[in-house]
């Protein structure tokens, strides 16, 4: 997430629009010194790419913050650019208990949970999102974790309503080849393959197989595809 981004969060959360910021300098309050002092130091160290200093900026807004819950999606943004998935998981907690509604908390705490091994509750992360943003991509991690939690037939269901989907055709999903560089391919070829893997993993081979094919004609050269293929061979 960008510094200007984070930033526009904050001052949305402590509540600075136009009107008070053409308050003369008499009639701010020490809350309004103070406030407007973290989000100076906030943007600074932002700039210097002093972390440490940032956040420690995010905290102070914390308690003066008219929306704590838009603070803390800027602190779990931070956590998250920091790669710092148990700080992301308890932040998104938090927000989560002040606003079940906020999308941004329900998908950062879903990633966090997933990297640390809570895939019961990064689903039900996914899950409680899709509900909300109807979005495809979402829906495409409902459909992966279900199968990643042997819920097949959940995932074959989540599966079929994506397939259904014409936005599929558009949107890119990101795979890791084996070389280790990215491979984008549609979302309808990463659907099907998943549908394959499904498929495979209920035992049934050739309709695994010819699922894996069509993911292949979809996005030619897409070689998680062609690995699940070759194994499913054997």
């Amino acid at each position: 997430m960008k510094k200007t981004l984070l930033l526009l969060i904050v001052l949305a959360a402590v509540g600075l629009t136009n009107n008070s910021n053409a308050q003369s300098a008499d009639s701010l309050s020490f809350i309004d010194v103070d406030v407007r002092k973290n989000i100076a130091i906030f943007e600074l160290a932002s700039q210097f790419n002093d972390q440490v200093v940032a956040r420690v900026a995010l905290y102070n807004l914390l308690f003066f913050s008219n929306d704590q819950s838009a603070v803390l999606d800027s602190l779990a943004l931070m956590y998250y650019n920091m790669n710092r998935m148990p700080s992301v998981a308890l932040v998104t907690k938090e927000n989560l208990r002040l606003n079940p509604d906020n999308q941004v908390a329900l998908e950062l705490g879903a990633i966090a949970l997933n990297q640390l091994g809570a895939k019961d509750q990064s689903l039900d992360n996914y899950e409680k999102l899709f509900l909300k943003n109807n979005d495809s991509r979402t829906l495409y991690q409902v459909a992966y974790m279900q199968y990643d939690l042997k819920r097949y037939a959940e995932s074959g269901t989540s599966i079929e309503i994506l397939l259904k989907r014409t936005d599929i055709d558009e949107l890119k999903m990101t795979f890791m080849k084996l070389d280790q560089t990215q491979q984008e391919v549609s979302m309808r070829a990463a659907a099907t393959n998943l549908k394959g893997q499904v498929a495979q993993a209920n035992g049934n081979i050739q309709e695994a197989k010819a699922l894996f094919l069509e993911a292949i004609n979809l996005a030619p050269g897409f070689e998680v595809a062609q690995v699940n293929l070759s194994k499913a061979g054997k």
